[in-house]
């Protein structure tokens, strides 16, 4: 079991070493909280599969980075899009599934897309391309219940703040946690 840890500690400490490469400013506490849920939950992954995937921990270090940074500044930035790139050219690579992957990519692309234009960049370009990022990593059918699982969440959220008055109909709101959210339930859907 404790072998098991090893590889979110290792990334875990990476996360934490790399935030001045993150592309936004981020504090002692964001630095913190991006290690932790990265060992934690890359943590709880190997446990629960019985080893730990270095790829998939990989996969939660990117997640908890965009979540941390878009809740504090409101943006997804490009670094962290590349990043995310790069770690689904590494996955299709190895799954050898490239058609449905870019199929959903696109469709995942055109619709988040849509709706930045009708909100008039209410949804901002960072989350409409990190979204575009972790569906073709995903892949079909994982990507999929990744962008519903974090659509929903949000949506569940915006309700609770709606109701409790913490935020008003106008109010802005960060998409990025609720897509890492989707993120970690289509990287299970993935793993499993």
């Amino acid at each position: 079991m404790g072998v098991a840890l090893i590889v979110p500690a290792f990334w875990a400490a990476v996360v934490y070493l790399a935030a001045p490469w993150w592309g936004a400013e981020a504090s002692r506490w964001d630095r913190r909280v991006a290690a932790v849920l990265t060992v934690a939950i890359g943590g709880g992954l190997a446990l629960a599969l019985g080893k730990a995937s270095t790829w998939g921990v990989l996969l939660v270090g990117i997640l908890a980075v965009v979540a941390v940074v878009d809740r504090r500044h409101r943006i997804i930035p490009n670094r962290l899009v590349v990043a995310a790139g790069l770690w689904a050219i590494g996955e299709r690579i190895a799954a050898h599934h490239w058609l449905n992957a870019t199929i959903l990519a696109v469709a995942i692309f055109l619709f988040y897309f849509m709706v930045h234009v009708v909100t008039h960049g209410g949804l901002g370009m960072g989350d409409v391309k990190f979204a575009t990022m972790l569906a073709f990593a995903l892949g079909y059918p994982a990507g999929l219940v990744s962008m519903v699982a974090g659509i929903w969440g949000a949506g569940i959220y915006a309700v609770f703040l709606l109701v409790a008055r913490r935020r008003g109909r106008a109010d802005a709101m960060a998409l990025g946690p609720f897509l890492a959210f989707g993120g970690l339930i289509g990287l299970l859907d993935l793993l499993h």
